[in-house]
């Protein structure tokens, strides 16, 4: 079976995104998946999450991304054995100058695709791999998304949060679109409070983005903080708990609809469909910069000196 990879998106902070990273590749690990988890946001939480003490990473996920992709590549030199069947591939801050204007990721022609190259290294190693993005798209998010088999967006289900969905969304399309595959995209209901107005913007998120929003919800624990302050999975700080039943569910679900990938079949133009819309209006990689993408799509999102 290919290896199946999980890009968890989000540009806003304080969704669950890492939670969710961390959890969903400690009990994939758990039910015997050869786990990859791939920390791609500078602030490196997924390893403060899992006890891997930040001054003790000597190569970085970064530092494998622009290594020469070969038989020479030891992954050992850049993953971390947090338990069994369970890898990290740590970030540290050293991160966020690779994709800047002048950096090591910047000048390579293949910028884009190079975590793709990497799995593609790597891929006969693992079954499952989870990719925690940066909070921002830009040139780290874009090479996970072209990696990824999937998409998942973890949406805490509060107010702002509902609107920054359909945001978010629309990027995400916009960007698939540009990377030319189908990337199966899906809505996870996080931080979830037990209350009337909580209840009625799930049902609205429900109703939004049906039916790819996730049946299971991962309401919020305090256990879940615990955990991440002792550095462990929720699975194996608090077994049994209703945090890891969230995350259990969350699990059987998407193995439930999992189908393996068929060839990609090329739209043509005037199918209807949303990809190849999308498609016509965004163009190739070739001719726009990823600036230029989001642009077409909601030009309010460009002014954040993103560079490509």
């Amino acid at each position: 079976m290919p290896l199946r990879t999980f890009a968890i998106v989000n540009q806003k902070g304080g969704c669950g995104k890492t939670t969710t990273s961390i959890n969903l590749a400690a009990l994939y690990a758990r039910r015997g998946f050869r786990t990859l988890l791939i920390d791609m946001d500078p602030q490196a939480h997924c390893a403060a999450g899992l006890g891997v003490p930040e001054e003790q990473i000597e190569k970085n996920i970064g530092d494998a991304m622009v290594a020469k992709h070969d038989e020479t590549l030891d992954k050992e030199e850049y993953l971390w054995e947090i338990s069994r069947n369970f890898q990290l591939a740590p970030s540290t801050m050293m991160l966020t100058a690779l994709e800047a204007p002048g950096g090591a990721l910047q000048s390579m022609p293949d910028r884009d695709r190079r975590l793709e190259s990497l799995l593609a290294l790597w891929d006969k190693d693992f079954d499952r791999c989870v990719i925690d993005c940066p909070p921002n798209i830009g040139l780290l998010t874009f090479n996970a998304l072209r990696a990824a088999t999937e998409t998942l967006i973890p949406v805490e289900t509060g107010f702002f949060s509902l609107r920054g969905a359909r945001k978010q969304r629309k990027t995400v399309d916009a960007l698939v679109a540009q990377i030319g595959k189908p990337i199966p995209c899906r809505i996870i209901p996080s931080i979830h409070r037990p209350s009337p107005l909580a209840r009625t913007l799930l049902m609205r998120l429900q109703e939004s983005f049906a039916p790819e929003v996730a049946p299971t919800v991962i309401r919020e624990h305090e256990t879940l903080r615990e955990a991440a302050s002792f550095g462990q999975p929720v699975c194996e700080f608090a077994p049994g708990s209703e945090a890891e039943s969230d995350f259990t569910a969350l699990v059987q679900w998407l193995e439930e609809i999992y189908l393996p990938p068929s060839p990609i079949v090329e739209v043509a133009a005037g199918t209807g469909s949303r990809a190849a819309e999308l498609a016509l209006r965004v163009g190739s990689l070739s001719k726009l910069s990823q600036p230029d993408i989001i642009g077409r799509i909601h030009p309010e999102e460009t002014n954040d000196g993103t560079k490509f």
